[in-house]
């Protein structure tokens, strides 16, 4: 199919009674150039030293533009979609050549991870993800422990910009904090609201996720992810303010309580989030 061609998106659509949702987030990507830019932006970064043959997971694939794009790469795809009139076309399209997961990421990803013999760890997640979808779903991948070393998602530029910000910045948060401690978060370019269909009201870039050597087991992610998150609900207050309960686990990684939470690396919050399982 032709993924630049936004009539034949819509005569598709047409043919097979679908229409798009809102909640959903649906913006197909149909500028060829960016799509090949990000598939080979995929190719590059799943190229690990020593070969590596786990699956690369493709979240919210719609009509298969991006997939499409990666096929002639011959990774092991396995797709994950929510829409049941998507999942209709892919699976037309593709056959039982791609594996395909129904329904949402966030139930789909645990029931696989609990239905295989031995959970695979994907070799790359990817996709493109709408706002509030990529809130709920990048920190759950790190919060379950899916050790991926590598995700490359295109994301709205906001989102970007919470995902990367830098302590003492106003984009810096819990999110920025959680992620960070697992992966170095790289922009790797921007897309502008021409580039889909429907155009969105605001841009987007592409942001690469590289697996942390250091990331913190399953256990030590939810407790930082706790911390966090108890810290930024009153981001401008004092951390004697925000974490009363931590305050010997401050005084025992030299942290100050006297400082806002957004003056801290997220080296300190692990370290917190260390003391804390140390000193329970």
């Amino acid at each position: 199919m032709n993924h630049d061609s936004i009539s034949e998106i819509r005569a598709l659509l047409e043919d097979q009674s679908i229409a798009l949702k809102k909640r959903f987030g649906q913006n197909f990507l149909t500028d060829g150039t960016i799509r090949a830019r990000l598939g080979e932006l995929i190719r590059d970064a799943v190229a690990l030293p020593g070969g590596d043959t786990g699956e690369v997971w493709e979240i919210g694939p719609g009509l298969g533009a991006l997939t499409d794009q990666l096929r002639p790469y011959q990774l092991p795809l396995r797709l994950f979609e929510i829409d049941h009139g998507m999942i209709r076309i892919l699976r037309n399209r593709y056959g039982d050549s791609i594996p395909i997961e129904a329904g949402d990421f966030l139930d789909t990803f645990p029931a696989l991870l609990n239905r295989l013999p031995a959970p695979p760890v994907p070799r790359a997640i990817v996709g493109n993800l709408p706002y509030h979808s990529a809130g709920a779903i990048i920190p759950r991948i790190v919060e379950e422990g899916i050790e991926t070393p590598v995700m490359v998602f295109l994301l709205q530029k906001e989102m970007v910009d919470r995902l990367s910000g830098a302590p003492g910045t106003a984009d810096y948060s819990a999110l920025s904090v959680l992620v960070q401690t697992h992966y170095h978060v790289l922009r790797k370019f921007s897309v502008p609201a021409t580039a889909f269909y429907p155009r969105p009201r605001v841009g987007s870039a592409v942001a690469l996720f590289r697996q942390r050597p250091d990331r913190p087991d399953r256990s030590l992610a939810r407790t930082i992810s706790l911390v966090t998150r108890t810290a930024f609900a009153q981001r401008r207050k004092i951390l004697r303010n925000t974490l009363r309960d931590y305050l010997p686990q401050l005084e025992a990684c030299g942290i100050s309580a006297l400082l806002r939470p957004e003056q801290l690396a997220p080296e300190e919050f692990a370290a917190i989030a260390r003391a804390c399982q140390e000193q329970p």
